[in-house]
Formats: structure tokens, sequence, C-alpha cells
């Protein structure tokens, strides 16, 4: 099953409107979605802080800072 990796902050409107595009499009397409929600002072908030929401697909950056849902699709479609 294809893997999408997803990693948000706490209150941040861009990772809230990205998940919630995930949790609907992951009714039609059948992925696994996983969270991180980044933690202050940790190697993944260096990394991504800046930058999120950040969107993994099987392990493949594919999206920072805004998610676009068609855009998603045809990622999904090319990484499955």
């Amino acid at each position: 099953m294809t893997k999408v990796l997803l990693y948000k902050k706490e209150d941040c409107h861009l990772c809230d409107e990205a998940e919630s595009i995930l949790e609907k499009l992951r009714r039609e397409k059948k992925f696994f979605l996983e969270r991180i929600t980044l933690e202050p002072n940790t190697d993944l908030f260096e990394r991504f802080g800046n930058k999120v929401p950040v969107v993994f697909i099987n392990d493949k950056l594919v999206f920072e800072f805004k998610l676009d849902e068609q855009a998603f699709l045809r990622k999904l479609a090319e990484l499955e």
C-alpha cells in the first residue's frame, strides 16, 4: 500500500488544511497516512519546521508549504 507521510506543526492552518485534504482523498484512493507533529528542538523540527506542511509519498518529498489536491493525485498515481 502507498504510504503518505505528513509533517506538521501545532496551530498551523496550512497543516490543518493539508491534513483535511489528505483525509478526504484517503477515502477515495486508499493510501496509508502517517502524521508526525514536529516538536521544537528536534532534528526534524530543524529540518522541516519552516516548510510545513511537508508531504512525502513512498519516502519521496512531493510538497512543502501548501498541498494542491490535483497535483497530489497526479504524484500519487506516478509513485504508486
